[in-house]
């Protein structure tokens, strides 16, 4: 007859029984917490022809930030396409209200501008490359000025600059290097570098998305060790 375990052990084992459930209890919320937010997101609007969301992607020092990357479609990127439509500042490709509520979830929006490999004629190609980074930097000026106004909330937004793309040798329609992408931070960790997490989440879905691998080694400003932002 085996003898029964003394209270004060019974006691012992019940009390760390059930701080471990409390523990697992609080690591389950988190996680619901997210999911449901991610399950319950807008769905992808109709401006966006790929919608991939990224979470947890760790910065150098393992802080974390979750991401929704959104590259839009060729209709909308044909509007963008024409450096002069950008420039004269009267051309605004209005979202719809199903882009707006997407905009609307994120904690910070990153609004990327990038540049075609063309070079005006009788330019050469370091002058030439300098002027088309030019170039990109207005681009993402402009998309977060259209996405600032669509906003009815104050959201802060940043302007990635990806630069020129590198020239190719077959020659074709460039149009496609001028993608339009809009990134969402959904949420981070305290202190979270933006710059490393978003380049590890694009590195992690770059062959589910090769825009992301394209953005990260074809353009003069991606290839780098940091990206360049736009002041």
């Amino acid at each position: 007859m085996g003898s029964e375990m003394p209270g004060w052990l019974h006691a012992h084992v019940r009390w760390l029984l059930t701080l471990a459930w409390v523990f697992a209890g609080v690591g389950l919320a988190g996680v619901t917490a997210f999911d449901v937010r991610t399950r319950l997101a807008p769905p992808t609007p109709l401006e966006v022809a790929t919608d991939i969301t990224v979470r947890n992607a760790a910065d150098r020092k393992g802080r974390r930030a979750s991401f929704r990357i959104l590259l839009f479609t060729d209709e909308f990127r044909w509007r963008l396409n024409s450096y002069d439509a950008i420039e004269d500042g009267a051309t605004f490709p209005g979202f719809t209200d199903g882009m707006k509520r997407v905009l609307e979830t994120a904690e910070e929006i990153i609004c990327v501008g990038a540049s075609s490999q063309e070079i005006p004629a009788g330019v050469g190609f370091k002058a030439g490359r300098a002027q088309e980074e030019w170039r990109a930097a207005r681009r993402a000026e402009r998309i977060a000025l259209w996405v600032r106004q669509a906003l009815s909330k104050p959201i802060p937004v940043r302007k990635l600059n990806i630069g020129h793309h590198t020239p190719v040798r077959v020659a074709r329609d460039t149009s496609d290097q001028r993608r339009v992408v809009v990134i969402l931070v959904l949420e981070h960790d305290d202190g979270a570098n933006l710059d490393e997490s978003l380049r590890a989440a694009m590195e992690e879905e770059s062959r589910r998305a090769p825009i992301f691998d394209s953005l990260l080694t074809d353009y003069s400003l991606g290839a780098g060790e940091r990206f360049t932002w736009v002041p």
